[in-house]
């Protein structure tokens, strides 16, 4: 991404029986993108008949190229199939003739107007969008580096670093090697207490092997039926993609007043 290149946030909006996110377009992209994320049950048709009237709508309020894609509740592309042409549609405007041209059929950058690789027309068009330059970004990218460099630098020196410097110091200190030998004589008689049952373990060591009786028992069946695991995974990876849809959903409709389509 170059230094000078714009790149905007995108907006949600609640629709009732699903959600939008417009994303006005990316650097050299000639279209914006709006996803359409189903939340409750509804044909084909009708999720085909939302995507149009979308289409004309976010046109009328920013005239540059979009694509729009319906989603299912479990994060998959909403099929069309029997319904329209493909799963995604195509909407553009011609000033000139005023008029909006809607496709199902798929179209080439050629086809589409070039507005979206004006950056002066974006930003004037989205002047109420929030946006980044890509130097920001860069910026940002290389801080978050920093951070996480800085970060491994403390593990390793807890890790490594530490260690040899108590060795040394050990090594150096008759007194520091009779304190961890203690230590040691210390930690061996509590170990052999509770292996003898004499110190009873406390709720959190009780709590950790309980959790890693379950891990063993999990992985040995796992382990007995891997082709069942993965469906398991799978399962599990859906369910986390339906939780975070519902949790979007409900979050927008806890900001603004839902706007009613039940096309």
């Amino acid at each position: 991404m170059a230094p000078n290149d714009i790149r905007f946030e995108s907006i949600k909006e609640d629709r009732g029986w699903y959600f939008v996110e417009y994303s006005p377009p990316l650097p050299n992209y000639r279209f914006s993108t709006l996803q359409l994320s189903i939340v409750e049950p509804r044909d084909a048709n009708a999720v085909a008949t939302a995507m149009e009237l979308e289409a004309t709508s976010w046109l009328s309020r920013y005239p540059v190229p979009l694509m729009v894609t319906a989603f299912t509740i479990d994060s998959d592309v909403f099929s069309l199939e029997s319904y329209r042409p493909n799963d995604y549609l195509m909407a553009w405007s011609n000033s000139a003739e005023s008029k909006n041209f809607l496709s199902w059929e798929p179209v080439t950058h050629d086809e589409l107007p070039t507005v979206a690789l004006n950056q002066d027309f974006l930003k004037e068009t989205f002047s109420v969008i929030p946006y980044k330059t890509g130097l920001e970004i860069q910026n940002n990218a290389r801080k978050q580096m920093a951070k996480i460099k800085a970060g491994w630098w403390i593990v390793f020196l807890w890790a490594a670093v530490v260690p040899l410097f108590v060795a040394v110091l050990e090594w150096w200190s008759d007194l520091l090697g009779l304190v961890v030998l203690a230590y040691a004589f210390v930690k061996a008689a509590i170990e052999a207490l509770r292996l003898t049952g004499r110190m009873p373990k406390s709720q959190r060591e009780r709590e950790r092997e309980a959790k890693d009786l379950k891990m063993r028992h999990y992985y040995y069946h796992c382990e007995r039926n891997i082709e069942a695991f993965e469906r398991l995974k799978i399962e599990n990876f859906r369910r986390e993609e339906i939780e975070k849809t519902k949790a979007e959903a409900l979050a927008l409709k806890t900001k603004q007043q839902p706007l009613s389509n039940d096309s």
